[in-house]
């Protein structure tokens, strides 16, 4: 700075060839820089000016630098704002995503924690169904064969009562009517024609004919008493039979029932586990974008910082520089301005 004020002096004050050469002399030694070069040059030009001119000029750039300065602290403050303003917006973006993120991991853990619960209910409720299918078949299998063998010992118990009853009518119309021997005769013998020589009825009548009245009347209260009881056997197997297929109706109907209804929870289950593991998809997805998206705000927002580091280094160092300029030409201009107008 001493330096730039003697060679204003020196500017002022000579006139010759010897003045040229001390600028010469003390711009050789002094540190060059764009500016003190362009100073020097700028008063090498003007070394036979007035003061008031020198001033003028000297001036001129004192205000020029200020106003650098001024732009440079403008430029300076719009670019920090700038910066400021990407970074919170970054930061409030990744605070948003990071948060939204939380939620959707929360998302996850229910929907996997649901889908496990359903997936074993559905299980269970498959086995309790294949269960209950097992035990309709089979109560319809045991149905079926109680069934057989009621109409079994229907069939039977009925053939049984209609040979009582055919012997009965034969021994009350044929052998204690009024008919004769040989009537009687040709009634056992159309028997046996009808039967068979062998048949069980054609054998009892023919041995009944050769008793005498009385005796066969008490075959015949015997007999009566038989066709009773099978009659009562008849009427048992189908009282049972009735309430049998009653119970049955009752049992399937039950069986049937909660089978109906353990499928429709089972299927309204895997509408919900398919709409679950579609969520799940879903948020699986919405995780993988919002971890990208996290991690690119995360880039982005350290690019930002290291931008505007690097704008704040640029900005001292021309603040630095602009600041050293002002003081150099300041300082000429107060030394100006303590000299004698010539």
């Amino acid at each position: 700075m001493r330096i730039a004020i003697l060679l204003v002096l020196i500017a002022i004050s000579a006139t010759t060839e010897t003045h040229l050469t001390a600028i010469k002399q003390l711009r050789e030694k002094t540190r060059i820089t764009p500016f003190s070069d362009y100073f020097y040059g700028m008063l090498e030009l003007h070394q036979s000016s007035k003061l008031g001119e020198v001033v003028t000029i000297v001036q001129s750039m004192l205000d020029k630098l200020i106003a650098a300065s001024g732009a440079n602290e403008a430029e300076h403050s719009a670019q920090q704002a700038n910066y400021e303003q990407q970074i919170s917006k970054l930061e409030n973006t990744l605070e948003t995503t990071e948060s939204e993120l939380s939620s959707v991991n929360q998302q996850i853990n229910d929907l996997t924690s649901d889908l496990s619960s359903l997936t074993q209910s559905l299980s269970f409720q498959g086995q309790q169904l294949l269960l209950l299918s097992n035990q309709i078949t089979q109560l319809s299998d045991n149905h079926q064969e109680e069934v057989r063998a009621a109409e079994e010992k229907l069939n039977n118990n009925s053939r049984y009562l209609a040979a009582v009853q055919e012997v009965l009518r034969f021994l009350s119309d044929t052998l204690l009517g009024n008919t004769s021997l040989i009537e009687r005769e040709r009634a056992i013998e159309a028997a046996k024609q009808s039967l068979g020589d062998r048949h069980p009825i054609s054998l009892m009548i023919q041995m009944t004919s050769q008793y005498d009245d009385n005796t066969i009347r008490r075959v015949i209260t015997k007999l009566e008493g038989i066709a009773q009881n099978v009659q009562e056997r008849l009427d048992s197997i189908n009282t049972s039979s009735n309430n049998s297929e009653q119970q049955y109706q009752t049992l399937r109907s039950q069986f049937e029932t909660t089978y109906s209804n353990l499928d429709k929870d089972k299927q309204f289950n895997q509408r919900q586990a398919t709409a679950k593991d579609n969520d799940l998809a879903s948020a699986k997805r919405r995780q993988q974008e919002l971890q990208e998206l996290i991690e690119t705000s995360k880039e982005l927002l350290d690019q930002t910082r290291i931008a505007q580091d690097n704008e704040n280094t640029s900005y001292t160092s021309k603040r630095s520089h602009i600041s050293e300029e002002i003081s150099i030409v300041q300082s000429a201009l107060d030394l100006l301005s303590q000299l004698p107008a010539q």
